[in-house]
């Protein structure tokens, strides 16, 4: 069991770095926005208490509104039309449950200015954070053992994350996007609540610290350790698995082929060039690495050759899942074909719910994916 061995994060470890609504609780500082001029509306059953973020000073809004109205004219701060004297406030609602734009959020809610930019961020327990990860990062109907893994594998990301932006002295410690792990607010998924309940406070760490827990949707068989584009190995050791999974290899995006007709192709990359391009003569792949991951794309057109990073590709042709293809032209299209969805770092979510059919449990799960990394867990103070 994962719990032979189990070291546990003291007090004395990241000590200053945990910033808690209570004395036993790790929170979560989640960017949720960030704009120059934004006009953002919260709204909570019963209101919202102001306190200065700097100061830690409580203010008065004047009346006990339900809705607040956020916005930034000439460079100014202002709660419903009345101007703040401050430009970093926190509003606490009175009660769980505040709507932004289309999600509902637990926690209190940062406004402040970094870098000329206003960011709206949301300050949440650690474990509630954990699941609402799940509700975007698993999948609906998903057994229970898939979801403890996913749950270790989220809380060991957050709190990587956590002490990486601390260290920067940044503002917030994670994005609600892709970036970092997609965040969209609560949910009622039972089943999820449970595997962060049943693995609550666990992580993997490595040297004492928590990982960079990377995980994918579908790595298609690719190994890790074969990659190398934009990963440093010798900080990340555990994510240079040396060999392949092939749990997911049922899935549907395992291997993935895309055509697209010659205007098609030419279009799409067009978007991503200043000067016109000409019809396109043929494509090729480029400085692969040793797994097949293409670094450039070039197409020849009857005028010229233009390159395109692997990231461009990614970002102008939404149909290529990963960094794993290869290019061709078949009379007049240009077939794309690759392998995996996603990255192929860490845990790969399908493969991982093909190996709890198979019996795996979620430990046994994280030392396959995860290598030479130790199971730990948060020490809650009392």
């Amino acid at each position: 069991m994962y719990l032979n061995g189990m070291k546990y994060i003291f007090r004395s470890f990241l000590a200053i770095l945990f910033i808690c609504h209570t004395a036993s609780a790790i929170s979560v500082k989640v960017l949720l926005d960030e704009q120059k001029d934004p006009v953002w509306e919260l709204s909570a059953p019963r209101g919202f208490q102001l306190q200065d973020a700097r100061t830690a000073k409580k203010r008065s809004l004047g009346a006990t509104y339900h809705k607040i109205v956020i916005k930034v004219i000439k460079d100014r701060l202002f709660l419903n039309g009345k101007r703040c004297t401050t430009d970093s406030i926190v509003l606490r609602p009175m009660t769980k449950g505040t709507l932004f734009q289309e999600g509902v959020y637990n926690g209190a809610f940062l406004i402040t200015r970094s870098n000329g930019s206003y960011l709206l961020i949301n300050i949440v327990d650690l474990e509630e954070y954990v699941f609402c990860v799940l509700k975007t990062e698993s999948w609906p109907g998903w057994p229970l053992e898939i979801n403890k893994a996913l749950a270790v594998s989220v809380r060991s990301y957050v709190l990587y994350q956590l002490v990486e932006a601390v260290q920067r002295s940044a503002p917030y410690h994670i994005r609600n996007t892709n970036h970092h792990q997609t965040y969209a607010g609560i949910h009622e998924c039972v089943i999820q609540q449970q595997a962060v309940e049943e693995t609550r406070g666990l992580f993997l760490g490595h040297k004492g610290n928590p990982i960079l827990a990377m995980f994918d949707t579908c790595c298609g068989g690719v190994i890790p350790s074969q990659i190398d584009i934009g990963i440093d190995f010798k900080k990340a050791p555990y994510l240079a698995r040396k060999y392949p999974c092939t749990y997911c290899k049922k899935w549907k995006h395992y291997s993935w082929k895309v055509e697209y007709s010659l205007k098609d192709f030419r279009d799409r990359l067009q978007e991503g060039v200043e000067t016109f391009m000409h019809d396109i003569r043929d494509v090729k792949s480029v400085r692969k690495g040793s797994n097949g991951q293409v670094k450039a794309l070039v197409a020849r057109t009857v005028r010229q050759e233009h390159s395109f990073s692997h990231r461009q590709i990614y970002k102008l042709l939404k149909e290529v899942k990963s960094f794993t293809f290869s290019a061709e032209r078949k009379a007049k299209k240009i077939v794309i074909t690759g392998k995996g969805y996603g990255h192929h770092m860490g845990l790969c979510q399908w493969g991982a719910r093909e190996m709890v059919t198979l019996g795996w449990s979620f430990d046994a799960i994280l030392r396959f994916f995860y290598p030479g990394t130790t199971f730990m867990r948060v020490e809650e103070s009392d």
